[in-house]
């Protein structure tokens, strides 16, 4: 939303079902998981267009974090880290 609480972007994602965790932006991707365990990376422009989606097949109620490029994904059984391997 704008500072006038003006929708900017509505749609709906892959994912059906009920997402308790926070959205995050990082990287110019806005990373969405659901409650069921789907994640649905978005690039962050004006048009959203779906870059990839997984299920993780666990419940997730986590909100992600984002520390030195590295996500970290927490299900109900499994701590994950992804990120970009090292030179």
């Amino acid at each position: 939303m704008r500072e006038t609480g003006e929708t900017t972007k509505q749609g709906r994602l892959p994912h059906r079902g009920n997402y308790y965790s926070s959205p995050i932006a990082g990287d110019g991707k806005l990373f969405v998981l659901s409650q069921s365990g789907g994640l649905t990376v978005l690039n962050n422009a004006s048009e959203w267009e779906v870059l990839h989606t997984a299920d993780f097949g666990e419940e997730i109620y986590a909100t992600p974090a984002i520390v030195d490029g590295r996500i970290f994904l927490r299900t109900d059984g499994h701590l994950y880290c992804f990120g970009r391997k090292a030179d």
